[in-house]
């Protein structure tokens, strides 16, 4: 049995009541196992129900009555042949190779290729008597050079077996259909182009991405890397290989790749999962005092970890060349708005009075291999109509960039990414200045909440994802 199918396995196991309870740690790591299941209310809220994959099975499980086989009548007993079946238990009993996941005998299958094979040799050997080196067992030197294998495969060539590593995995991406875009809409979640209301600071923030770097000027960048760049996003396989650090610059930022936000605070109703940007930009945990930590940690601390970086609002989200343009649009829309939730309630935290400016102080970014197109979005919220909800959000669309096309388009696009995340930076650094500021006159007893504080969490300098996730790049100056 493979691993990952054991893997599930164990997971899924019903532990008895007598056992001794698990370990924190060992607790945790099940239950992080477990795949997202959508609740029934995820569909029940629905304001528009779409024909996907997702929506036939729960229609399935709803209509589809489960029919349990009625079971054989085993009381007449004169019925039965006790000759025929004790002859039939010894030529094996009944086959099982019908039955649904029953994994196929590893030494049966050997056998029989085994037996095939000899069959197979001995009846060509048995046509043609002068190739048998039974009935012509002399040999004349330099008549019978020994033939090399024509067929043989690369890896018989080289004597080495394919690695795992050499197969391509793909991020499954069910969850992100047209049924998760129409909750977030449902929530106050609006995606780009659905209305017409726009950031006061757009114009600002598009004249801000369209001036010249000095990292992208003609004597640091030139037509040879951006030929090298083509030709490493042309061979990107997954994800994790599209966005090169050519694209993202090389001023030093607190940034994770993939870090689920497990901390955050539902968006919604909790019936969809987890985000998890494959990058995004925060700052040190440090920074933000500990006292606004401890009272808007679900809402600007996405990790438990406390060495993640907090307040995050610049998410990168990137697809390879198989990946769903839709799929990614969708993801983006989902971090955006979160990040914009964090920087509403440190705004409120600040000056309740000036908290609805209608300014956007988010961004995000998607980038398609297969295409080589980058997009930028801005993010902001308003007062909801919705009696329901506090907020709205809404995405809108900067500008486009064909990253592939020529070099004066990829330095474009390069010079709007790093711009847009030294912004970012800008925006993140200022709030949460004058958010520590005001911690000697404010009143935590009206943010108090039952959030657990990241003081008290782990803080391993050492974790596996901190020390693959934090990125500089090879440029000092930008």
């Amino acid at each position: 049995m493979p691993p990952n199918k054991k893997r599930r396995v164990c997971v899924e196991e019903e532990f008895p009541t007598d056992c001794p309870p698990l370990p924190a740690n060992k607790r945790r790591k099940l239950e992080n196992q477990q795949p997202h299941r959508t609740p029934s209310s995820f569909w029940d809220n629905l304001s528009r129900q779409w024909l996907t994959t997702r929506a036939l099975r729960e229609f399935d499980r709803r209509t589809v009555p489960s029919i349990a086989p009625e079971p054989p009548n085993r009381t007449r007993k004169k019925d039965i042949d006790l000759a025929q079946l004790k002859r039939f238990a010894r030529q094996g009993g009944p086959g099982l190779n019908d039955l649904r996941n029953y994994p196929e005998s590893e030494s049966a299958t050997f056998l029989d290729r085994s037996m095939a094979t000899t069959r197979s040799a001995t009846r060509k050997q048995t046509q043609n008597p002068k190739k048998n080196p039974r009935r012509n067992p002399r040999k004349i030197p330099g008549k019978n050079p020994k033939k090399p294998a024509q067929n043989r495969g690369k890896s018989a060539q080289t004597g080495k077996k394919p690695t795992a590593s050499a197969k391509t995995k793909t991020k499954k991406s069910g969850a992100y259909d047209p049924a998760f875009e129409q909750h977030l809409i449902d929530n106050g979640v609006y995606p780009n182009r659905y209305n017409k209301i726009k950031p006061l600071n757009l114009e600002e923030i598009k004249a801000r991405l369209t001036r010249r770097r000095a990292s992208l000027s003609p004597t640091r960048f030139t037509s040879e890397a951006f030929e090298e760049f083509t030709q490493e996003n042309d061979i990107a396989l997954t994800e994790a290989d599209v966005m090169v650090r050519t694209i993202t610059g090389a001023a030093k930022f607190r940034s994770h790749k993939n870090l689920c936000f497990r901390n955050l605070k539902n968006l919604t109703d909790g019936s969809i999962p987890k985000a998890k940007p494959d990058w995004y930009d925060g700052s040190h945990p440090d920074d933000c005092d500990p006292q606004i930590r401890k009272v808007l940690g679900r809402y600007i601390s996405p990790s438990k970890e406390a060495t993640a970086a907090c307040v995050p609002n610049f998410f990168i989200e990137v697809k390879g060349p198989d990946g769903n343009s839709r799929v990614c649009h969708r993801q983006a829309l989902y971090d955006g708005a979160l990040g914009a939730r964090g920087m509403a309630k440190l705004r409120a935290f600040v000056d309740p009075g000036t908290a609805y400016d209608s300014n956007a102080y988010v961004l995000t970014s998607t980038y398609e291999c297969y295409s080589g197109m980058l997009k930028l979005y801005t993010h902001h919220y308003t007062r909801s109509t919705n009696p329901d909800r506090e907020y709205d959000f809404h995405m809108t669309e900067i500008r486009a960039y064909p990253m592939a096309s020529t070099l004066e388009d990829f330095q474009r696009g390069a010079s709007a990414l790093r711009h847009a995340r030294d912004l970012a930076r800008e925006s993140r650094e200022e709030l949460i200045t004058a958010a520590n500021s005001r911690v000697p006159d404010a009143d935590f007893s009206e943010w108090a909440s039952p959030t657990p504080s990241v003081e008290s969490l782990s803080s391993d300098e050492n974790a596996p994802w901190e020390t693959e996730s934090v990125v500089v790049d090879e440029f000092a100056v930008d």
